[in-house]
């Protein structure tokens, strides 16, 4: 059975390679929604992951249980919106590498947690 604990720690470290290919790649100059400076992006990047990082890895965070809960729903939509984006653009897309892997860990996840 995959914990919340063990499938947030497992998509915290998918979203650092994540992270990583979409800083490699130039997902801030690609991204559908807006283009942003990499000097944001690179921002926002540590800023998450730090913040992701504290609650995962600090057991006494506080609201920890529902924030590890909403972290592996964001990354399972992460994970979905580069598959769509990949879909509508039919080319490779900054992030498309590992964003399957967040899909299919939250899916071992699901079945291991919620259909014991």
């Amino acid at each position: 059975m995959l914990s919340f604990q063990s499938a947030a720690q497992l998509m915290y470290f998918v979203q650092l390679l994540h992270s990583s290919e979409e800083l490699l790649n130039n997902f801030h100059k690609r991204w559908f929604f807006k283009k942003l400076s990499f000097k944001f992006f690179l921002l926002f990047e540590i800023a998450h992951n730090i913040f992701w990082g504290l609650v995962i890895f600090i057991p006494t965070f506080p609201f920890r249980l529902p924030l590890l809960g909403l972290f592996i729903v964001l990354m399972f939509a992460n994970g979905i919106e580069h598959v769509v984006w990949y879909m509508w653009e039919k080319k490779y897309v900054p992030g498309l590498l590992t964003a399957p892997i967040h899909i299919i860990i939250f899916v071992v996840f699901f079945f291991s947690y919620f259909l014991k």
